[in-house]
């Protein structure tokens, strides 16, 4: 395995936290599979659509047309039920959204009772509180998934 990937401590970066009532490997799984991702990611959008191929140096690209927007990347480091560290791009009705490629790192601590999630993002100051209200928001849904 390669170096570690690690964001400096002088990067702009947004860290969300969420905790998952359910085991490490089954969060890993909604995360990295079409199959579950679309039980939680864009739940709303019915025409939201996911591609990935989940092996460092593999694309993914998650879109909808309805709600005008998605995402791409690389996965660049992958330590199963444990950390996913990939690029982030988004995409936009035919217009690029941002200048640069942005880093994301997943990582999931199982604890006795579930899994700790925590994601950070790198992104320019002025988008790190519309990352965090999304990322809040997308990481709610993966924790609902398990309410009964």
């Amino acid at each position: 395995m390669s170096e570690r990937i690690e964001i400096p401590d002088d990067v702009e970066r947004a860290e969300i936290d969420a905790f998952v009532v359910a085991a490490a490997d089954v969060v890993w799984g909604l995360w990295t599979t079409r199959e579950g991702l679309e039980q939680w990611w864009w739940p709303q959008f019915d025409d939201a659509h996911y591609e990935l191929d989940v092996q460092e140096g593999g694309m993914y690209r998650f879109r909808t047309a309805t709600g005008g927007f998605g995402v791409q990347g690389r996965y660049l480091q992958l330590d199963a039920g444990k950390r996913i560290v990939q690029s982030w791009d988004w995409l936009g009705g035919g217009e690029e959204l941002q200048t640069e490629e942005q880093l994301v790192v997943v990582e999931f601590r199982e604890t006795g009772d579930g899994t700790h999630v925590r994601v950070t993002q790198t992104a320019p100051l002025d988008e790190l509180d519309d990352l965090r209200e999304g990322w809040q928001d997308t990481l709610t849904r993966l924790e609902e998934h398990f309410d009964d």
